[in-house]
């Protein structure tokens, strides 16, 4: 058997390929070849001796360094964490009065920098790890992050030293579209709800993925941990969703051939946190 035919197997005894082609073929072939059908055996033995590891280690709290506690401390005696000055009292109801600046044009500007500075800072952060995060919906087949015109090239940017091409589209991609090979250059599969993008603020504080935009650091740790358990080249990457949960939908290239790999919001803390992978065609 083929790294390739391995990692479809063990995808297949996790139930990542429940409910899709894949499942059906590698169940034949379970039943049918002696070779797939000892693997799987192999495998499901393997994976209940590691749930029963995980579960030992899970069910024993790690204290923080004595190191690390001190320097909190430290942190926190500190000056810039005193108490702030007290807010003046607000005016009772009965005693505001109306401005006469044209309506909106305040809060406008007061929104505006109340997600302008965390998203710098996002960005800054991910620049500094070699990878460039672009705000707003942008295409992420591989051949357009390649390719294009000046009219119609995506607004993707990649690190001056070969970073990772990523984007935020927020799309809602299924696992019906991956597998058939529409990915990302569909960029969200049919669906009852409306398709949404991040903007700014999105990207930088709500969302469950605000951890891995919000730190280049995170973002790389995750990618090395996709790359445990499918060896390759991390092609490109998408902050969207993932048939309604917040996920990263990455690009790995293999010695054997690409794959679409699906990681949720805890990739990196430590493993991949995988919710689907599959072939790319």
């Amino acid at each position: 058997m083929s790294a390739v035919d391995l990692d479809l197997l063990a995808d297949y005894v996790g139930g990542a390929l429940d409910g899709t082609p894949e499942h059906e073929r590698v169940a034949r072939l379970v039943a049918d070849d002696p070779e797939w059908r000892s693997a799987a055996a192999d495998l499901t033995t393997a994976l209940a001796l590691v749930d029963a590891d995980l579960t030992a280690l899970g069910a024993a709290p790690e204290p923080m360094p004595d190191d690390i506690a001190a320097r909190f401390d430290a942190l926190l005696a500190s000056p810039e964490f005193t108490a702030s000055r007290p807010v003046p009292p607000r005016p009772a109801v009965g005693e505001r009065t109306l401005s006469r600046d044209v309506p909106g044009s305040r809060p406008a500007r007061r929104g505006w920098r109340r997600w302008a500075a965390p998203v710098a800072v996002a960005a800054g952060v991910l620049a500094l790890a070699g990878i460039v995060l672009p705000l707003g919906p942008l295409t992420t087949s591989r051949e357009d992050m390649a390719s294009g015109t000046a009219e119609n090239a995506p607004a993707i940017a990649v690190a001056p030293d070969g970073g990772v091409p990523v984007t935020a589209s927020g799309n809602d991609y299924r696992r019906q579209s991956l597998t058939s090979g529409n990915g990302m250059s569909q960029k969200s599969a049919p669906s009852s709800e409306p398709v949404r993008t991040f903007d700014g603020s999105e990207m930088a504080a709500a969302t469950d993925l605000s951890r891995l935009s919000g730190s280049g650091d995170a973002l790389t740790s995750c990618f090395a941990a996709i790359r445990t358990v499918l060896p390759g080249t991390i092609a490109g990457a998408d902050f969207a969703r993932f048939e309604g949960r917040p996920a990263l939908i990455v690009m790995v290239d293999t010695a054997t051939g690409g794959w679409w790999f699906v990681a949720g919001p805890q990739c990196g803390q430590p493993g991949p946190d995988e919710l689907f992978r599959t072939p790319r065609n």
